[in-house]
């Protein structure tokens, strides 16, 4: 199998001991499901050749997905009043490449974006902190793996699935073992005071996520109601659907880790085994 594994991750910068402080024993839950996600995934370290990043919170344009392509990746905490918090981290320009030629032949909307690209649009920093806050517990099990760092467009679901599948062919092709990684929190409307406000029915949204996790059913998450994704105001399920679509037609086997909203936005860790 090329796709060895995936996981759904959350951001909350939070979680990171020196952003977070004493808050951070209200994520408790989310920081365990972290370890016990990541400890997962440390277990296939020796057999990965590349980690994809599926993030909501990098250069995300209305009408593409988009691809940094770069041999070195940095980024750091600045954003969140942590500027010594920094990261480093190796690419793989080939497979970048390769996926990117691979979507152009399917008209699938995925852009490149290289240095020129970057410089253009004002982007300092190649790592946002839905890549950096997993890559703080990747430091914690040692993993070292090249990255690779794909940001969603308000793109269709359907074209997002496609651009997964794009991603395991491009595996198969090379001959890489990947992870990919949907970087994502639930519903941002929990409780009265949430970053997007207060929907009653947010919830639903998030309760079911996990149920057809737990259940392995994908299908309903590719087939969400649309209203109800919108009162969730999430901003996990284009990395999930692109995370779903590179493990098309595997054996995929998960495993639920965590759950919870303490400040009103929905954390939930998931692994997902590949046999």
């Amino acid at each position: 199998m090329v796709v060895k594994c995936a996981a759904l991750l959350p951001h909350p910068p939070i979680i990171v001991e020196q952003i977070g402080g004493h808050e951070l024993k209200k994520a408790n839950k989310t920081v365990e499901g972290f370890k016990k996600t990541v400890s997962q995934l440390a277990d296939y370290q020796n057999e990965l050749d590349l980690v994809i990043f599926v993030t909501p919170h990098g250069p995300v344009f209305r009408s593409t997905a988009s691809l940094i392509i770069k041999k070195t990746l940095a980024g750091d905490f600045s954003e969140f009043g942590h500027s010594k918090i920094k990261f480093s981290e190796k690419s793989d320009i080939e497979f970048a490449e390769k996926l990117i030629a691979r979507a152009r032949e399917k008209q699938l909307s995925l852009q490149p974006l290289r240095t020129k690209d970057l410089n253009n649009y004002g982007i300092d920093q190649e790592l946002d902190h839905g890549i950096m806050v997993p890559l703080h517990y990747f430091k914690k099990f040692d993993i070292k793996l090249p990255i690779l760092p794909l940001s969603i467009g308000f793109i269709s679901y359907q074209e997002l699935y496609k651009i997964g599948q794009e991603i395991a062919k491009t595996a198969d092709k090379l001959d890489y073992k990947i992870a990919v990684i949907a970087s994502g929190d639930l519903s941002h409307r929990l409780k009265k005071g949430a970053p997007a406000g207060f929907n009653s029915e947010a919830h639903i949204f998030d309760e079911r996520l996990i149920q057809y996790f737990k259940e392995q059913n994908f299908k309903s998450i590719l087939n969400f109601d649309s209203e109800l994704v919108k009162k969730a105001g999430e901003c996990g399920l284009r990395p999930i659907v692109t995370m779903l679509g590179a493990l098309d037609g595997l054996n995929a086997k998960t495993s639920v880790n965590s759950y919870e909203g303490p400040f009103g936005v929905g954390y939930g860790t998931v692994f997902i085994d590949v046999k």
